[in-house]
C-alpha cells in the first residue's frame, strides 16, 4: 500500500515539473521579448508593416509550415471609423497539407511567438488563403 503511494506521489511530481518545463518554455521567447523591446501587438498598421513576409505555423501533425502575409483588409462589417480596430489579416499557405481551422501558434522575426486563430478561406490552385480577423474593440 505504502508503494503504492509513493508511485502515485512520485508519478504526480514528475508530471507537475514537466508541466512546469513545458510552461517555462512556452513563455521564454515572450520574456525574451518584451526584455528586449521587441513586443509585438497586432493592430492594423502593424499588420501592413509585416505584408509579404513569412512566418512559420507549428501545426501539431505537420510540424512547422511556411505561411506568408498576403493582405491586411478593413473588415467587411466594421462600423465607419472602426477599420483601425477591425481588421483581416490574409496568409497563404500550400494547399498540401490542409490547414484546417482552429488555433496555431505562428512565429515571424518581428512578432515572436503569438497564438492566431486561422480560418480557410479559398483554394487557388495550389495554394490555399487563411483569415485571421481581429477585433481590437475593448
Amino acid at each position: 500500500m505504502n508503494d503504492r503511494v509513493t508511485s502515485r506521489r512520485t508519478l504526480l511530481k514528475a508530471g507537475g515539473g514537466s508541466l512546469l518545463v513545458a510552461g517555462l518554455g512556452l513563455a521564454a521567447p515572450a520574456v525574451r521579448a518584451q526584455a528586449s523591446g521587441n513586443a509585438f501587438g497586432w493592430n492594423r498598421a502593424a499588420a501592413e508593416g509585416l505584408l509579404g513576409q513569412a512566418f512559420w505555423l507549428n501545426h501539431p501533425e505537420y510540424r512547422a509550415l511556411e505561411i506568408r502575409l498576403e493582405a491586411v483588409e478593413a473588415a467587411k462589417l466594421a462600423p465607419e471609423g472602426a477599420e483601425q480596430l477591425q481588421f483581416t489579416v490574409v496568409f497563404s499557405a500550400a494547399a498540401t497539407p490542409a490547414i484546417k481551422a482552429g488555433t496555431y501558434e505562428i512565429e515571424n522575426e518581428a512578432t515572436g511567438r503569438q497564438l492566431v486563430f486561422l480560418q480557410p478561406a479559398a483554394r487557388q490552385g495550389a495554394r490555399m488563403t487563411l483569415r485571421a480577423d481581429f477585433n481590437l474593440h475593448v
